[in-house]
């Protein structure tokens, strides 16, 4: 996948067909074993979430962490972390997609269930479905996320397109308070 990195740090690559067509597969393989809750199958594009957890093994190998020094987590992911990084440190992937690209006064979010999860960092990823380009944005320590991000309930307006719905609940930070990508990896 050839990637550039922007001014903001965060990592910009394309994304091939045959690693959607893999997450495609994952979704449908996770799908079997914790059902599928979501009502519009038509347009079911939950597997952008296994897609980001590609993509972020992708990011660990291309930085030079040999496979044996960390964990992906296919089996049980249902509540759990997606990764065990080298020091323990249990990591959860967030991807979104978006129609643009990530501009720096947008903002990354958790669905407010997920706070109390066993997790110690949060990487957040952004995904141009059409355009099949993704950006790595960066991490956060679950008490870095904590300090800086607004909780939003139900009938709370995040933007004039996005009213939260009733166990729709979520934790909502700027992309800003990320660390990016590289600087975050290495702290481990």
């Amino acid at each position: 996948m050839s990637s550039q990195i922007n001014k903001h740090g965060w990592i910009i690559l394309d994304v091939p067909v045959w690693a959607e067509n893999k997450a495609i597969e994952l979704r449908k393989y996770r799908d079997t074993i914790y059902g599928n809750i979501y009502t519009e199958e038509a347009t079911d594009e939950r597997w952008v979430g296994d897609l980001g957890e590609f993509v972020f093994k992708s990011f660990l190998s291309d930085r030079g962490i040999p496979k044996n020094n960390y964990q992906w987590i296919i089996e049980d992911a249902a509540g759990n972390a997606d990764f065990v990084m080298m020091d323990g440190s249990k990591v959860d992937v967030k991807t979104v997609k978006r129609k643009v690209p990530v501009k720096t006064e947008y903002t990354a979010q958790i669905t407010a269930q997920h706070i109390n999860e066993d997790i110690q960092h949060y990487f957040f990823m952004s995904y141009q479905i059409k355009e099949k380009q993704m950006t790595l944005l960066g991490g956060i320590s679950k008490s870095e996320f904590i300090k800086h991000a607004k909780y939003y309930g139900e009938g709370d307006e995040v933007h004039s397109n996005y009213i939260i719905r009733k166990n729709h609940e979520i934790y909502n930070i700027d992309v800003v308070k990320l660390i990016p990508p590289v600087k975050w990896l290495a702290q481990f």
